[in-house]
């Protein structure tokens, strides 16, 4: 079981660092700021300080869940692991509760590291 929370705290990590990619790098792209909920580029132009803020926030949170995933790996240390992983899945549910319009979205971050998590949880 611990391949399996390796597995999905990289793959959890990995999806962390690509929204840090659409929310600080990409973010200009209609098809990102719109994905996020800017509705047009005066909108995305107001958010796009506070976007690229959280995009950090998710950066780092990604960096950290693949260090912990290694570390896991290597060691079989799960501390690393197991924090950011249980920060993912109360962001996620902080997303849904705040905008429910967001479900998917809020899914998408939450499932990876909550298997990880059950699989730590079970091994």
């Amino acid at each position: 079981m611990t391949t399996v929370a390796v597995i999905f705290a990289a793959f959890a990590g990995l999806m962390h660092v690509g929204i840090f990619l659409a929310e600080s790098v990409f973010w200009k792209r209609p098809a990102v700021y719109k994905t996020f909920g800017a509705g047009d580029a005066e909108t995305a132009r107001i958010q796009a300080t506070v976007f690229y803020n959280i995009g950090f926030y998710n950066l780092f949170l990604g960096l950290g869940t693949l260090a912990g995933a290694w570390m896991l790996a290597d060691s079989g240390a799960i501390a690393l692991v197991v924090f950011p992983c249980l920060f993912m899945v109360g962001a996620g549910l902080v997303l849904v509760t705040k905008n429910p319009e967001m479900w998917r979205a809020a899914l998408g971050q939450a499932i990876p590291p909550a298997i990880a998590l059950l699989a730590l949880l079970l091994s």
